[in-house]
């Protein structure tokens, strides 16, 4: 007499050789891993012809749909009575069944053990590992990785942890490649559109205590460089006049020299984060412009200028962050398109009450005479920028869909900085002459 493993492969054998039994057993397989156990009931509405003659032929009567108990019973009828219907799936797929719920924990207690290897492996890595492990949401490039590429994945992870110990001392600076070379042998291993490069932002952002878009280069060099790393240091630069500066060993010469001369300077970032201070060389008021063109225009008043070069690259960020830490006020005057209103809402959330935009009004707008039309995808732009301040001359441009620009009101800009300067000398003059009225007279 066979024992019942035996009758259950036997069982199994008859029904791969029935094709019309296939499909059955594949519902059936799927309706005991949703429920857990042998039951429900599985629609025949799609089944082929053929397939519902071999299921009726086994209950003796045409179905239209199949209860799995009922199979089992039927089953049982038959020369391989004594086999459940859970065993004859087993031996017929030749694997265990599981249910979906049972399944899904197991594969979560595998998870939380990768995780946790990595954990106690690597305590330079914990925080931000225990925090990917808890919030899978928030950290769907680590999970997508697991599903797909795990033995990468903890290859990768290993080797940020390492470059997390090894991250430079505060005050000081390494550039990226060079950084990479020392911590993997490879100067290419944390470029940041592989893989491991972007796991490595993952872990920065995240120590960082603070959100960044990390599909936005100068965002991704701004956290890189709070984390004493620098990508680009030579032709990041930012543009600048009026301006001085000092470091460790005190007043920088450069500055001073172009200040006296009223030079414009590019200053690469290599040359900004080894300053420790920044300030108007004449005056409190700082006039930041967007365009390179209206810079140069400008630059005959020899007042403190900054221009972005029409991007808020960091090298331009860290040289406003010290002029603001010095007390400096900025001026703040960009184009009328979205582009523009982003980086003057970037800018005015930076500094807060530390900035004024400067003629960004509905006026100005219109006075900037706008005729370059905007396709929706750049109007679309217009949705991120959240300045109260902006709000108007964003609503028009909205209305409008047209682009205005700086050059076109740069006979206001002008204006306002030569009363500036005439403020400027008009203090110095009677500062002058205060000092002279309180010198002791000859007798």
């Amino acid at each position: 007499m066979k024992s019942l493993p035996e009758l259950a492969a036997e069982a199994a054998q008859f029904f791969r050789g029935e094709a019309g039994f296939h499909r059955l057993f594949c519902e059936m397989k799927k309706k005991y891993e949703s429920l857990g156990r042998i039951g429900g009931t599985i629609s025949l509405a799609n089944f082929t012809k053929e397939e519902k003659e071999a299921i009726a032929a086994f209950f003796g009567k045409e179905m239209t749909r199949v209860s799995l108990q009922a199979f089992a019973k039927q089953l049982d009828k038959t020369r391989f009575a004594g086999v459940s219907l859970e065993e004859l799936l087993v031996h017929y797929f030749g694997e265990p069944l599981v249910a979906n719920k049972e399944r899904r924990e197991a594969e979560q207690q595998e998870k939380a053990a990768f995780f946790q290897r990595l954990i106690a492996a690597y305590p330079s890595g914990a925080e931000w590992l225990t925090a990917a492990l808890e919030h899978p949401n928030e950290y769907r490039l680590l999970h997508q990785a697991y599903v797909q590429q795990r033995d990468e994945l903890y290859a990768s992870i290993c080797t940020v942890c390492e470059a997390l110990r090894q991250l430079p001392e505060k005050g000081t600076y390494e550039r990226l490649p060079l950084f990479a070379q020392k911590v993997t042998g490879d100067p290419h291993a944390f470029d940041l559109h592989t893989f491991q490069g972007k796991l490595f932002l993952s872990a920065l952002e995240f120590y960082s205590r603070k959100k960044y878009q990390l599909s936005s280069v100068e965002e991704v060099n701004e956290l890189l460089q709070s984390f004493g790393i620098l990508r680009e240091d030579i032709l990041n630069f930012v543009t600048c006049a009026g301006i001085l500066a000092e470091t460790k060993e005190g007043i920088h010469p450069v500055f001073s020299a172009a200040c006296e001369t009223n030079m414009a300077l590019n200053v690469p970032l290599r040359e900004i984060v080894a300053l420790t201070r920044a300030y108007p060389a004449k005056g409190n008021a700082v006039f930041v412009v967007e365009n390179a063109g209206v810079f140069s225009e400008l630059l005959d008043e020899a007042m403190p200028l900054v221009s972005t070069n029409g991007q808020l690259n960091l090298a331009t960020l860290l040289l406003l962050d010290l002029l603001v830490e010095s007390g400096a006020h900025l001026y703040y005057s960009g184009d009328f398109d979205p582009e523009g209103l982003k980086m003057a809402d970037r800018l005015a959330g930076r500094y807060g009450e530390n900035l004024s935009l400067w003629h960004f009004t509905c006026e100005d707008y219109f006075a900037s005479m706008p005729s370059v039309s905007l396709s929706e995808e750049r109007l679309a732009k217009l949705q991120s920028v959240s300045s109260p301040k902006l709000q108007p001359v964003k609503q028009e441009i909205e209305r409008c869909k047209k682009a205005g620009y700086q050059e076109a009101i740069l006979p206001v800009l002008r204006k306002d900085i030569e009363k500036e300067k005439a403020n400027l000398k008009m203090k110095i003059d009677i500062d002058i002459h205060d000092t002279k009225n309180a010198l002791p007279s000859e007798e």
